[in-house]
C-alpha cells in the first residue's frame, strides 16, 4: 500500500483493528476469524438485538471448535474479548479495513458505503463479502474507488478456506495486494478475481447446475441419480440437486436469474427451480426441496449419466470462459473451484486429464 495507508499492518495481530459490518451469520463469523487471527475487531449492527444474535453465533461456532480440539477455550476466550460490538458507523473510525457483510442488495449495500466512506479515515480500505455484486458500482458513491475491493468469503467462513478478491475497475494493485495479505493473515488461501457477474466459482457451478437441471428435466431423469452419477464421474463431491436443496432453491433461482440477465440463457434453469420456489420446498431450510427427507435415489441409468456430463462439460466450458475474458488464471481457477467448491481437481486440471 501507498505509504499513508495500510501496508505491513495485517501481520502484526492485535495492533491492527478491523471493522465489520452487520452481524449475520456471515459477518459473525468473519468478526470469529479476524479476532483469532489476533485482530482486535468491531463489528456494527442496527441494534443491539443484532448484535446478541452475532455474538452469540460467533461463540457458538467457537464452542464447537474448541469440542473438536481445534483451539482451547483460553484462546477462544481471548479472541472473543477482542471483539467489540457497536451500532454507530463511527465506531468504526479507527479501523484500517471494513469488510460489509449485509444483505445480497445494491440497493442495501451502496448507501452503506457512502457511509461509511463520510465515517472512515482517507487511509482506510472498504471491502464488500458480496458473492456477485459490482465492486465499481459499490465504490461508485465513495471518494476512494482505489480503495474499495471484494473479499468473498465462502460459506462458512470459519471452515471453508477460498476467499475470491475481487477488483473493480478502479481497484489499486496495492489494495488487491493487501486484500491478500490480510486473507493469507486470517488463514485463508486468496484468488483474484477480476469483476464480472458471479465472479468466479458461483459462475462456473451455477452454469453446471443448470445444465444438469435443463437436462435432467428434458430426459425426466431421478434427481437422486443424477447426483449419484455426478459424483461417480467427477471430481465435485456433490450432485447439483443436493446442493441446490443445501444452498436454498429461492436463493439459486436469484443468482441463476441474475446470471442469465448477464450472460443469457446459458444460464437458464429450463423452469426447474421456480415451481419448488412458488410451493415453499426450498430445500434443507424448508424441510424438502429436490429431494425429501430420507429420499432414496433411482438407479444411475442413462438419463442420469447424461445430465452429468452436461453438468461437467458446462463447468468447463464457463471455467474456460472466464481464463479466456481473464477473469482468473488457470491455476486460480483450479484452486477456486477446489476450495470453494470442494472438487478434488479444478475443472481445468481434471478436463486436461481427460
Amino acid at each position: 500500500m501507498p505509504a499513508d495507508g495500510p501496508s505491513e499492518t495485517w501481520s502484526e495481530g492485535g495492533r491492527t483493528e478491523i471493522g465489520v459490518v452487520g452481524a449475520g451469520v456471515m459477518g459473525a463469523e468473519i468478526a470469529l476469524i479476524a479476532a483469532q487471527s489476533g485482530f482486535r475487531v468491531t463489528i456494527r449492527d442496527i441494534d443491539a438485538p443484532a448484535l446478541d444474535r452475532g455474538l452469540a453465533h460467533a461463540q457458538a461456532v467457537g464452542r464447537r471448535q474448541v469440542a473438536k480440539g481445534r483451539v482451547t477455550s483460553d484462546d477462544l476466550t481471548a479472541a472473543l474479548a477482542r471483539i467489540t460490538p457497536a451500532t454507530a458507523d463511527e465506531a468504526l473510525a479507527g479501523c484500517a479495513i471494513v469488510i460489509e457483510a449485509v444483505t445480497e442488495s445494491m440497493e442495501v449495500k451502496r448507501p452503506l458505503f457512502e457511509r461509511l466512506d463520510a465515517a472512515l479515515p482517507p487511509t482506510a480500505l472498504i471491502a464488500s463479502n458480496t458473492s456477485g455484486l459490482s465492486i465499481t458500482e459499490l465504490a461508485a458513491p465513495t471518494e476512494r474507488p482505489e480503495r474499495v475491493l471484494g473479499l468473498h468469503f465462502f460459506n462458512p467462513p470459519t471452515v471453508m478456506r477460498l476467499v475470491e478478491v475481487v477488483r473493480g475497475e478502479r481497484t489499486s494493485s496495492e489494495t488487491a495486494d493487501a486484500g491478500i495479505a490480510l486473507a493469507r493473515a486470517m488463514g485463508k488461501t486468496p484468488v483474484i478475481v477480476a469483476e464480472c457477474p458471479g465472479f468466479l466459482v458461483n459462475r462456473v457451478l451455477v452454469r453446471a447446475m443448470v445444465a444438469a437441471y435443463r437436462h435432467a428435466k428434458g430426459r425426466a431423469a431421478d434427481p437422486g441419480a443424477v447426483d449419484a452419477a455426478v459424483v461417480e464421474s467427477g471430481p465435485a463431491p456433490m450432485g447439483p440437486f443436493a446442493l441446490g436443496d443445501l444452498i436454498g432453491l429461492d436463493t439459486l433461482a436469484s443468482i441463476a436469474g441474475d446470471l442469465v440477465s448477464a450472460y443469457g440463457e446459458r444460464f437458464s434453469d429450463g423452469g426447474v427451480l421456480a415451481p419448488h420456489v412458488a410451493a415453499g420446498r426450498l430445500g434443507r431450510k424448508s424441510g424438502g426441496g429436490f429431494l425429501g427427507a430420507g429420499s432414496t435415489p433411482g438407479p444411475v441409468n442413462d438419463p442420469a449419466r447424461q445430465a452429468a456430463r452436461a453438468y461437467y462439460s458446462e463447468a468447463v466450458d464457463e471455467a474456460r470462459r472466464c481464463l479466456a475474458e481473464g477473469v482468473a488464471a488457470p491455476d486460480d481457477i483450479d484452486v477456486a473451484l477446489r476450495l470453494g467448491a470442494g472438487w478434488r481437481e479444478g475443472p481445468l486440471t481434471w478436463a486436461g486429464a481427460l
